[in-house]
Parts: structure tokens; C-alpha cells; sequence
């Protein structure tokens, strides 16, 4: 089989076109045998027929929703990946991985969103292409039946909804996919009480109790303002955690810009940043895997200089924080909740412990170490 499948990469290389039909060829006893396949429905309500035991897989966005789920031996089935959503973007998670399995970085990179390439993908033969439906769908959606033809199938995860249902339905796929249905289902339920802890605190306000007024920005350092949210992302869990989004008004964009003026007009309460490495910016506030808290609380400190700034409610009562970026849309995101709600409501959630949660859900699901500040506050 290893020979045939050599074969068959470098004639994809070669005459992908041509590839493509072999591919389906190939396939095709496999697939018509019903013993030897499975039928998943993705979160975009498409049913697609898989081999029984998956062995090859693609993945775009959600790597490391694969891999809690998939577990380590998920890296010997991966064969193509997007090294560009994380290398340079997120250098942080790219450094940790591939210090701990050196392997991925030697793994096919197969593009990202509009530089996807579907026939590094046919080439590579995978039984599945795991893509975000909102990140990637555009992209590749043109491609589908060409996938399909090749015996290809893609199916659809969506963690950038945001809500219970569509975390749990996208791990529970996974695990069909995976064959991993009791682990995924573990990490649904994990997830699931976590937030309920945040919507059951935020459940016990009144009518009447106050919802402080609340800015979000990414960190792009004191002299440069970052974009924030409005009704989505960060901006939706604003609300969720018991807050005021002072952007709220600003459109239905992935993330809106603000004018420096209204921020200072709208006297917010609470101001949080997000953070992440970035190797085009150098003066952030830097959080996420191995990153430094001391660090971290001193560039976030000096945002209190920044022009205009020392007259707003949350920098004259210190309350400021930042959290990693990607707290958001991921299966670790209760965290970023939890720290949102500590955060605007503190009273209510005096005894939530969102880092040493963090931490345990790293130790029972993820195959790295939770190193590294991933949330602070002055």
C-alpha cells in the first residue's frame, strides 16, 4: 500500500488532474464496502461517508481540537496541516508543538484559506479534511466535488459560534471521526460545566444590578490602537459575562475599529486586552504558551499612559486586565469566559479559578503542558 501510495503522490505532482480519478479508484472498494465505512453529519448538517478507522487526516484551523480529541496518536495521522495559522501568527502554540512532536513541523503544510491547495490535498490521499465552516467554507466550498471525486470528504467544525451547543456537536464529531466517541464526549461534558458555572453566576443578577460598562481591544501596544468587537467574538461574551460592551453598536463584522474619542467619551469601567505573540508587533502585551506574567503586567501597566487614558474609571480604579487571544473560539474557551465574568462581576465569581481550570483541563485532554501566562490582571 505505502508503494502505491508514493506512486500515486508523485503522480498528483505531476498530473493532478489525472490523480484525481486514480485517487477515487483507488478508493472506491473500500468505500463500497458498508463494514468498512461510517456515516458522520458535520455542524453544517452534511453527511459524508468515511472509512471505519480513519487513518489520514487533513486539518485547517482546529488543530488542537483534534488533537484533544484524536490524543497523541493523533499526530501519526495527520499528514497536512495550515502551518500558517500558527507560524508567525500564533508563534507561541507553533513553538510549543513542535518542541514537543517535532514531526509536525516536517508535515505537509497545505495552505490557508484563500492560498489552500487542493491538489497538495489530493496528493496527500486523506480520508478526511477537518476546516472551520466560518473560517474556511469560503474558500473551499469551490472545491468540494473536486475533493469528493478524488474519494475526499470534508467535514465541518464551527468552535467560532460560541455557544454550548455547537462546541459540543463539533467535539462529538471529532470523536465519530476519530473514533474516539468516550473521549470526546468526556470533553464535551468538561467543557459544558464550566460554563454553566458562568451562566448559572450570571443567572443571579437582577434586573436592577449593575452590568459595568466594558472595553475589549487586541494588543497591538500603547501607540497603536487594535481593532475590538462588537456582537461577535469577544464582544458576544462582553454580555454573556455579565457586562456592558461599549462597541455593542458598532456593526456585525468579525471585529470593528473604534475612534480613540468615543473610548474616552464612554468612560468604560473595565478594560480588557487580548494578547498573543505576533511577530510584526513588539511592544504587546504577550500572553499565551511560555509566556512571561511579569512581562505581560508591565506592558499592560503602561497602557495606563496612554494619551487621554488617565481620566477613564478603569485605569483611575485599576481595573485592567488582558487575556490570551485565543481564550476565544476553541475548546478551551471556558476559560476565557470565566476570566471575563471574574472580571466584570467579582463578586459573583469570587471563588472561580479560571487558570488552575485552564491547567486541569490541559492535564486531562491536551497532549502539551499549560505553560505560561495566559490571563492577568492589575
Amino acid at each position: 500500500m505505502e508503494t502505491t501510495r508514493r506512486t500515486f503522490l508523485k503522480l498528483a505532482a505531476v498530473t493532478p488532474m489525472i490523480a484525481v480519478g486514480a485517487v477515487a479508484a483507488l478508493r472506491q472498494p473500500a468505500l463500497a464496502n458498508d463494514s468498512a465505512t461510517k456515516e458522520v453529519t458535520d455542524v453544517d448538517g452534511r453527511t459524508i461517508t468515511l472509512p471505519a478507522e480513519v487513518k489520514r487526516v487533513v486539518v485547517t484551523f482546529n488543530l488542537e481540537e483534534y488533537l484533544a480529541v484524536a490524543g497523541e496518536e493523533g499526530i501519526e495521522k495527520l499528514v497536512g496541516f495550515s502551518h500558517s495559522y500558527w507560524k508567525g501568527r500564533r508563534q507561541d502554540a507553533w513553538d510549543t508543538f513542535t518542541a514537543k512532536f517535532p514531526k509536525l513541523a516536517e508535515i505537509n503544510d497545505i495552505g490557508y484559506n484563500d492560498t489552500i491547495n487542493v491538489e497538495a490535498i489530493i496528493a496527500l490521499m486523506p480520508d478526511v479534511v477537518i476546516m472551520s465552516s466560518p473560517v474556511n467554507k469560503t474558500f473551499i466550498e469551490p472545491h468540494l466535488d473536486k475533493l469528493a471525486a478524488a474519494g475526499i470528504q470534508v467535514a465541518f467544525v464551527n468552535y467560532h459560534k460560541q455557544t454550548l451547543e455547537m462546541h459540543r456537536k463539533s467535539t462529538e464529531m471529532l470523536g465519530q471521526i476519530m473514533g474516539q466517541e468516550e473521549r470526546a464526549k468526556e470533553i464535551a461534558d468538561f467543557y459544558e460545566a464550566q460554563m454553566q458555572l458562568v451562566s448559572d453566576g450570571i443567572a443571579m443578577l437582577g434586573e436592577n444590578d449593575p452590568r459595568p460598562k466594558v472595553y475589549m481591544e487586541f494588543s497591538r501596544g500603547v501607540n497603536e490602537y487594535g481593532n475590538t468587537w462588537s456582537t461577535r467574538m469577544w464582544g458576544a461574551l462582553i454580555g454573556q459575562c455579565g457586562g456592558t460592551n461599549i462597541a455593542a453598536d458598532l456593526g456585525d463584522a468579525n471585529s470593528v475599529d473604534i475612534a480613540p474619542e468615543q473610548i474616552i467619551a464612554s468612560d468604560p469601567e473595565i478594560i480588557i486586552f487580548t494578547a498573543s505573540p505576533q511577530t510584526d508587533i513588539d511592544n504587546n502585551v504577550v500572553l499565551g504558551y511560555g509566556c512571561d506574567e511579569k512581562k505581560a503586567l508591565s506592558a499592560l501597566e503602561a497602557y495606563k499612559d496612554r494619551k487621554g487614558w488617565a481620566s477613564l474609571s478603569a485605569v483611575k480604579n485599576n481595573r485592567m486586565g488582558a487575556l490570551y487571544h485565543d481564550l476565544s473560539r476553541h475548546i478551551f474557551d471556558f476559560a476565557g469566559a470565566q476570566f471575563l465574568a471574574k472580571q466584570i462581576q467579582p463578586e459573583l465569581f469570587a471563588d472561580l479559578d479560571p487558570q488552575a481550570v485552564l491547567a486541569e483541563f490541559f492535564e486531562k485532554f491536551m497532549p502539551v503542558e499549560l505553560e505560561g501566562a495566559w490571563m492577568i490582571a492589575l
